[in-house]
C-alpha cells in the first residue's frame, strides 16, 4: 500500500532530502509540498494526505498553530513534527497540538522512515535525542486504566524504561511489579538505589516484586506451548498480591513477557498475551508498560500488519 505525503518546511534543499528519504521506500508517496503554515492549512485540506510533515519554525503561521488548525478541520489528521527545536517544552506542545511524532532533523536520516511507519501504524513517535521523560509526560491518567507500550531499537534502553516506570509509581504510593531477564532486574534495582530510591523498604512491605522473566515464562510454558489460562491465573494472582500490598492504589506492571514472545517470532502468542493483560488492567484498573525492542526495517517489510496489532491493543505506542 502506497501513503501520500504533504512536506512543510521553509527550506527547499531540506524538502528535497526528505522527499529523497521517503522514496527508499515504495510506500511512501509525496503528493505536496509548501513553505509557510497558512499552506499548509490550505493543502492538507484540498489533499486530505495520509501522512503531514511539518516543520515549526515556519514565516508567518509556525508549524504549532498550523497543527492546530488542520486538526480543528480534520481530527482524523496525521501529523509528524519534524525540526530542530530539541526543548521538551517545544515537544509538548507541538504534541499537545495533535501532532503524532516529534522527530529532530539531526536525526532524520535514520529515523525518519522509522518514524512515518510508526505513525501510520497507529503509534507516537519521539525521537531519541529528547529526554527519556518526554514519552509519558504527554499521555494524562485520564482512564482508570492504562496500557502503554514503549518501542525503542535498542535493548540497552528497556532498563531505563523500566526503572522511571517503578521509581514514579513508588514515588506514588502504588505497588510495582516487574517481569524482566535478570540482568535488566539488576540494572533497575542499581539506578533506583542510585536515585534514593529505598527499594529494601518497598520489597519488605510487599510494594515492590521482581521476577525473573526466563523463570516464569519456564513456569507458565513448560511444555513450550502458551496455554492463555496459565497466564491469566498468573496475572490474576499478581494484581491481587499487589492489591493486599497496597489496598486502594492503582497497581502497576511492567514486564517484558510479550515483546520476548514478538522476539521470537510467536507473534499470535504475543498479540494474545498483551489483549489479557489489558484485560486484567481494565477489570482491575491498573497500569501496564510494555518495552519493545523493534527493528524498524523489519516492521516495515515483513511484520507490518503484525505491528499494527500489537499498537491496536495498546492504548497508546511511543516508538523512539
Amino acid at each position: 500500500m502506497t501513503y501520500s505525503v504533504l512536506v512543510v518546511d521553509d527550506y527547499e534543499p531540506w524538502r528535497r532530502r526528505v522527499a529523497a528519504e521517503l522514496d527508499k521506500s515504495g510506500r511512501w508517496r509525496v503528493v505536496g509540498e509548501c513553505a509557510d503554515g497558512a499552506d499548509a492549512v490550505r493543502e492538507a485540506a484540498a489533499l486530505r494526505p495520509d501522512l503531514i510533515i511539518l516543520d515549526i519554525g515556519l514565516k508567518m503561521v509556525n508549524g504549532i498553530e498550523a497543527a492546530r488548525r488542520i486538526m480543528a478541520a480534520d481530527p482524523a489528521a496525521r501529523i509528524l513534527f519534524l525540526t530542530g527545536q530539541q526543548s521538551p517544552d517545544v515537544a509538548d506542545a507541538a504534541l499537545a497540538a495533535g501532532g503524532r511524532g516529534y522527530l529532530l532533523k539531526s536525526e532524520a536520516g535514520g529515523g525518519l522512515l522509522r518514524a512515518v511507519e510508526a505513525i501510520i501504524a497507529g503509534a507516537r513517535f519521539l525521537s531519541p535525542g529528547l529526554p527519556p521523560d518526554s514519552v509519558t509526560a504527554t499521555v494524562a491518567p485520564t482512564h482508570r486504566h492504562r496500557h502503554t507500550a514503549v518501542v525503542h531499537s535498542s535493548m540497552a534502553a528497556l532498563p531505563g524504561e523500566y526503572a522511571r516506570f517503578v521509581q514514579g509509581a513508588l514515588a506514588d504510593g502504588r505497588p510495582v511489579i516487574i517481569v524482566a531477564p535478570r540482568t535488566s532486574l539488576e540494572s533497575v534495582h542499581a539506578r533506583l538505589e542510585r536515585e534514593g530510591v529505598a527499594i529494601g523498604h518497598a520489597i519488605d512491605e510487599g510494594r515492590y516484586r521482581a521476577f525473573d522473566m526466563a523463570s516464569e515464562l519456564a513456569r507458565l510454558m513448560p511444555h513450550g506451548r502458551y496455554e492463555r489460562e496459565r497466564f491469566r491465573a498468573s496475572a490474576d494472582r499478581m494484581l491481587s498480591d499487589l492489591a493486599k500490598a497496597a489496598p486502594g492504589r492503582r497497581a502497576a506492571i511492567c514486564g517484558e513477557m510479550a515483546p520476548h514472545l514478538w522476539r521470537e517470532g510467536r507473534v499470535d502468542s504475543a498479540i494474545d498475551l498483551e489483549r489479557l493483560w489489558d484485560e486484567a488492567a481494565r477489570a482491575n484498573g491498573a497500569d501496564v508498560l510494555c518495552p519493545y525492542c523493534v527493528d524498524g526495517s523489519r516492521v516495515a517489510e515483513r511484520e507490518y500488519s503484525a505491528f499494527r496489532e500489537i499498537c491496536g491493543v495498546h492504548g497508546a505506542v511511543h516508538v523512539r
